[in-house]
């Protein structure tokens, strides 16, 4: 991988046609793309480079140049383009493949004349319709090595016509559309649209009096392309920008229902299971504990109680591996003596008519509730924004291929989540509640409708297209209300507050019936898996009872062949260490085969695009591996980080097989430092 080949897929068009532009546009102001397909590094020797040696031979000048990435990236690049001042400038050049300057042409169709300052590069004998840019383009490029859109108005005669007719209309369209059908369709005659367009932008009679060379093009499975092509676009624009469609692998658990895990003879139950402060011993070694007991205390706002899950003694406090903060932290041993001794207090059943909005938070803070998708945010912090907040959304989604946990609750505790809803509507006082749940869970859906339908609460139920990763927070907020929280800024931002369904279960069980949070169901699945199903853990189960238990071969045999992960296969945290335990945020503990090739941190990037197509906070997430290598972090921070919500969509789809989560982590801790040193 060091010495790369440079694919990419455009060239500066030759001097005497940049002449014959610029020297009737003596106001155009130059866009170029950055270009792609070629190792990704700091090279400044770009297109542009060439038209400025061009410029100065020629005693020319220009308003200026604009670099921008993937110029192919309409949803993108038109924001940044509508943010610009163009008022000083006559015309636009544009220095891309065919796909960006159309792109162009289509954002500036009414204020500004776009033209072609450069050739698409062909990729062989064959011309492929659509091969060139990043996927999520609606534009394509022929790639035939003579831009002619700077003198059609940035339609396309070669696509955009079905005969790709480069010397004018046939005669053979009817109401503007072409005699010529594709795949039983009627098609625009590109011609008429590219009239109305010069029209409009009065270059009807313009003629840059360039060689147009007339060539035969094999149209090589131009069907099959567009058809793939399409639905591909499609798929990608449907509910929020991004995102990718990884297997779901959901059959094996999702029709099976929640049973009780066995008893582990020891719980190892660490003291930071959330965002914030770890929490402070409050048993020592020797003593004998209840189920339901607070063993640590929260030792701050951003904090939560721990409690036993068992009845027994404690054995030991002592540090002990961590699975998600990957290192030892300090951590409550307790043998289980099976008795299942309840403490005091705890399984006392209340009225939530009779209990305050404030009694209710307490219960939430002193029963350890916190997000149980995954993010481990203390819920009562949570249900204290300091802004007013008028929707409350219940995120049913579970996008995360194998994990089916979400959805067996939802099927066997509708009465309680809906229960939990009312706390909640008590605690926040909102207007309205939405419970979203992904299509591809056609029987929560009808359960939840159902039951809504008999509730006096302004609840409604929205099924949303099955994607990754519908259930982060931004998209979800965005997909169903419309607002859009702003860069750097949470949900209460635009009055939104949203709540995964097991944690509303785990409210519902805290407040009405009296115990603090001890278990949780797991999914567990995968490869060499014999028992899979949604199991009830006691939290502080040691990861290597579930593998004894569910699992065909011995643990080394099996972090030897496969990739175990907490979590889901996407966001999951690898598990090498089998003593950790079980915690708070366990949706799943999940094998995968090894991928054929590792990733490897120090490979290069090709600068495809494929991460910023499928990055659903559209992001540039190849800057962050880039700068990474380069130990630039305060570049990195000019890239917006902290908006990054790891969803592993670059990762998934990355060409060159790079770690791109791991390498934003480490990034992220390591801008904090240095944002810390300097100030």
């Amino acid at each position: 991988m060091n010495n790369l080949l440079d694919y990419t897929k455009f060239k500066l068009k030759e001097e005497q046609e940049i002449l014959s532009i610029l020297r009737n546009n003596q106001k155009i102001l130059i866009f170029s793309c950055n270009k792609c397909y070629k190792e990704f590094t700091q090279d400044t020797e770009t297109e542009f480079n060439k038209l400025q040696e061009i410029l100065t031979r020629n005693n020319l000048s220009i308003l200026g140049n604009i670099q921008l990435d993937f110029l192919c990236n309409l949803s993108i690049n038109e924001k940044k383009v509508k943010s610009i001042d163009l008022s000083n400038a006559d015309s636009i050049g544009v220095i891309s493949c065919g796909i960006g300057i159309q792109n162009f042409a289509n954002i500036l169709i009414k204020d500004k004349p776009v033209y072609s300052l450069s050739d698409s590069i062909p990729n062989n004998a064959n011309s492929f319709r659509g091969y060139h840019g990043i996927s999520l383009s609606v534009q394509k490029c022929d790639g035939c090595a003579q831009c002619y859109l700077g003198i059609t108005g940035g339609i396309c005669p070669i696509v955009d016509c079905a005969k790709s007719l480069l010397n004018g209309p046939c005669g053979g369209a009817k109401n503007g559309k072409c005699e010529v059908k594709i795949e039983g369709k009627e098609r625009e005659c590109a011609w008429e649209k590219i009239y109305k367009r010069l029209s409009k932008t009065g270059r009807l009679n313009f003629n840059l009096n360039l060689p147009v060379q007339i060539r035969d093009y094999s149209k090589t499975g131009y069907e099959t392309i567009t058809k793939h092509k399409n639905l591909n676009q499609e798929k990608r624009s449907q509910g929020f920008y991004g995102g990718v469609y990884p297997y779901e692998n959901k059959k094996n658990t999702e029709n099976i229902p929640i049973k009780e895990f066995p008893e582990p003879e020891i719980v190892i139950i660490p003291l930071s299971q959330h965002t914030g402060k770890p929490s402070q011993p409050t048993v020592s070694a020797g003593e004998k504990v209840k189920t339901g007991q607070k063993i640590g205390e929260s030792s701050g706002f951003i904090s939560s109680p721990i409690h036993s899950s068992v009845s027994g003694k404690v054995i030991a406090i002592e540090e002990k591996f961590h699975p998600t903060l990957q290192k030892k932290i300090m951590s409550v041993v307790i043998e289980n003596d099976k008795k299942n001794e309840i403490y005091e207090g705890a399984g006392q059943q209340k009225n939530i008519d009779l209990l305050s909005k404030e009694e209710i938070l307490n219960i939430i803070k002193e029963s350890g509730i916190v997000g149980l998708g995954g993010a481990m945010f203390p819920t009562h912090v949570k249900l204290q924004p300091p802004k007013p907040v008028d929707i409350l959304i219940i995120n049913g989604c579970e996008c995360e291929p194998y994990l089916t946990c979400d959805y067996r609750i939802m099927i066997e505790k509708t009465e309680e989540i809906l229960r939990g809803i009312e706390i909640l509507i008590k605690v926040l006082g909102v207007k309205k509640t939405i419970v979203v749940i992904e299509d591809n869970k056609p029987e929560a859906i009808n359960i939840f409708r159902e039951k809504i339908s008999k509730s006096k609460q302004n609840l409604e139920v929205i099924p949303v297209k099955t994607k990754y990763p519908q259930g982060a927070e931004k998209m979800l907020i965005k997909r169903t209300t419309g607002r859009e929280v702003p860069a750097g800024g949470l949900p209460f931002d635009v009055g939104v507050i949203v709540q995964n369904v097991s944690t509303v279960f785990a409210i519902e069980q805290a407040v009405i019936e009296g115990m603090p949070l001890t278990k949780r169901v797991v999914t567990v699945s995968g490869e060499n898996c014999t028992k899979p199903g949604n199991y009830e853990v006691k939290i502080g189960t040691p990861i290597k009872d579930i593998i004894s238990y569910c699992f065909s071969i011995p643990h080394s045999l099996l972090t030897a062949n496969c990739l175990l992960k907490m979590g889901g296969p996407m966001m999951g945290i690898i598990q090498t260490e089998l003593d950790a335990p079980v915690i708070k945020g366990t949706t799943g503990l999940i094998s995968t085969k090894r991928p054929v090739i590792e990733p490897d941190p120090n490979r290069k990037c090709i600068k495809c695009g494929r991460c910023v197509d499928v990055c659903p906070m559209e992001l540039f997430p190849l800057y962050y591996v880039l700068y990474s290598q380069e130990n630039k972090w305060e570049k990195i921070q000019e890239h917006n980080i902290s908006s990054c919500i790891e969803c592993g969509c670059c990762e998934y789809i990355c060409s060159s097989k790079i770690p791109i989560v791991g390498i934003i982590k480490n990034a992220k801790l390591k801008t904090k430092n240095y944002a810390d040193n300097k100030n």
